[in-house]
């Protein structure tokens, strides 16, 4: 075995950290801890810090028991991390032939984000959670007519985008 020195020394604590239960119990429990009291806190239906307290650590506890759960959140946020990757070397690569004030940014970050959101939920199972087993056999029976309502989809959006003149009058004359 290669000794990375540091390195190899972190990878083992990290290892441990696994076999301990830090990324598939400890961290998990605390994600769901923290954003079910954040929201229980930001709508204040009890009007009771301790209330709200008490139910997200019930609720996060009863998250952590579902092992589907917890390799859920694990496969979701490492595939997170490469997205999120990606979109830094969009970024560099687009840097060099886009100019900052453009529209242009907001559409190719809005298609690349919406693309790569999808290849995350894809890839951490969600897809098989909410629509079953045989999705991706259902996609590929119906692949052309998905993408031709996509393309209407986009076409009807890009018509819809177009700016209107607003300088004719009711003849069509200016």
């Amino acid at each position: 075995m290669v000794d990375y020195g540091f390195a190899g020394g972190f990878r083992d604590v990290v290892t441990q950290m696994a076999q301990y239960g830090a990324f598939d119990v400890l961290l998990p429990l605390v994600f769901v801890f923290t954003l079910v009291f954040a929201i229980l806190e930001k709508i204040n239906i009890f009007n009771n810090r301790g209330i709200s307290l008490v139910l997200s650590l019930v609720i996060a506890l009863f998250t952590i028991s579902n092992a589907y759960i917890s390799g859920f959140f694990i496969y979701l946020f490492s595939n997170l991390g490469l997205g999120i990757a990606i979109l830094l070397v969009l970024v560099i690569l687009l840097g060099f032939g886009l100019k900052e004030n453009t529209g242009v940014w907001k559409w190719i970050f809005g298609v690349v984000g919406g693309a790569l959101f999808l290849v995350v939920l894809g890839r951490s199972g969600a897809f098989n959670l909410m629509f079953g087993p045989g999705w991706q056999f259902w996609i590929q029976q119906n692949a052309p007519w998905i993408i031709g309502i996509i393309i209407i989809g986009l076409v009807i959006a890009g018509i819809a985008m177009i700016p209107r003149n607003s300088s004719t009058g009711a003849g069509g004359h200016p």
